[in-house]
């Protein structure tokens, strides 16, 4: 503040240092036409990655569905009703008069059934029970179906059952029906009360 040799008339001098504000470059402006241009592009292609997406997830649960039922509504209970059936008509037999082949056959279909048909209906009742445990499990489906059909193939082979007269007899069609329908319901009530026993509270 200086008086400038008045008594009467003061005035300020005050002078603002502008050195740091002139050292600052100046932002540059962007074009906003360029960028109103690219947005439209963005967003059609995060719609085509949306779509790509959805279509690829939705063809890998269609067949992952399809495997699904192929598994354990098909291949797995027609395997089971065979060793159910074979074994039912081992016991029907007389011991004594069981021939070496007869003999591997019920060896076969009792191991079969108690190691594949068993191992694979506790995965599938545990499914939702113990998630991880199925998933280990999944990649050995197949594998273990195939096995588990060459070795029922074998065994209706040596027993002279592996043709179309046995899978056309009525008495055959028939057991298998009865056999299915409990399958279905006995599977599904296990998995049922299975996961309420095992739901945490």
């Amino acid at each position: 503040m200086e008086n400038n040799g008045r008594r009467n008339s003061f005035g300020f001098n005050v002078k603002p240092d502008l050195s740091e504000y002139r050292k600052k470059e100046p932002e540059p402006v962007e074009n906003e036409e360029a960028t109103e241009g690219k947005e439209p592009v963005a967003e059609g292609e995060k719609v085509s990655e949306l779509l790509k997406d959805a279509t690829v997830g939705l063809v890998h649960s269609t067949r992952d569905l399809i495997l699904y039922i192929i598994i354990w509504y098909l291949a797995y209970p027609f395997l089971f009703f065979t060793s159910f059936h074979m074994a039912q008509k081992y016991l029907q037999m007389k011991f004594d008069s069981l021939s070496p082949i007869e003999l591997l056959n019920m060896l076969i279909t009792i191991g079969a059934g108690v190691y594949y048909a068993y191992y694979m209906l506790a995965t599938f009742i545990n499914e939702h029970t113990a998630p991880q445990v199925y998933e280990d499990e999944k990649r050995f489906f197949f594998p273990r179906l195939g096995f588990y059909a060459l070795y029922m193939g074998f065994v209706l082979y040596n027993s002279n059952m592996l043709n179309v007269e046995t899978f056309e007899n009525s008495e055959n069609i028939r057991l298998f029906v009865v056999f299915y329908i409990l399958y279905i319901s006995s599977v599904t009530l296990f998995r049922h009360f299975n996961a309420r026993v095992s739901k945490p509270r």
